[in-house]
């Protein structure tokens, strides 16, 4: 139980592990700690639905292997709660298990998993798909993005600083024409959408979520 203690960091997946689920979903953060019970939890959590709680339960299962339960609920309404099923994988140090709308493995739509990577780098790090697939090179790639990214933004270059404009008009812009009001999507702004999404820090994910609602709430809009 002390092991899943702390940070975490994770994504929902599609089914087969592909990080695309829901197309509009960032990554997330978590910060677990202790509840009332001996084996029990609870987190406070962000990502692009906005701030997150979390209950949930710790027990032992096959081979002694941790059995990780646990149920989000979205400070937003129009975010319905999400359950996880799982475990507390060892040896990668991972929480990894499926999701979906109701409790239980029959409910799940798709793999879901926590790491401790740090944010910056779990934006380039492989999907569950690809180190599947191909894992030596999907690793190779990840070092290579990871230390590119570290030097642009060591440098503050240019390309690091419009990006991060880039996608912040991106993803608030077109999340308010794809969710609440305005001239709909056409296909191409979807996947500009879904690409500048995957590439957030719960962070800054978070807080252009807020940006959203504040657009949302203080927007007239006729029936």
């Amino acid at each position: 139980m002390r092991r899943s203690l702390g940070h975490w960091h994770g994504y929902f997946y599609a089914s087969g592990g592909v990080r695309e689920t829901e197309g509009t979903d960032s990554m997330m953060t978590m910060v677990i700690e202790p509840a009332e019970g001996e084996q029990e939890f609870k987190a406070n959590g962000w990502s692009s639905r906005g701030r997150f709680t979390i209950t949930g339960s710790c027990s032992n299962g096959q081979n002694d292997a941790p059995q990780i339960k646990f149920k989000m609920v979205f400070s937003n309404v129009i975010w319905i709660p999400v359950f996880f099923d799982g475990r507390f994988d060892l040896e990668r140090n991972a929480l990894t298990g499926v999701w979906g709308y109701s409790s239980g493995q029959d409910g799940s739509l798709g793999p879901m998993e926590f790491r401790r990577i740090p944010p910056r780098y779990l934006t380039v790090y492989p999907s569950i798909h690809d180190l599947s697939t191909d894992k030596p090179r999907s690793l190779w790639k990840f070092a290579i993005a990871s230390v590119r990214n570290d030097v642009r933004e060591e440098r503050c270059s240019w390309s690091h600083l419009s990006q991060r404009r880039d996608d912040r008009k991106t993803v608030v812009s077109f999340t308010v024409r794809y969710h609440f009001f305005g001239k709909p999507l056409i296909v191409e702004e979807i996947r500009a959408l879904c690409d500048a999404v995957q590439r957030l820090t719960p962070a800054d994910a978070c807080f252009y979520g807020s940006i959203i609602e504040r657009k949302h709430a203080y927007t007239l809009t006729h029936e």
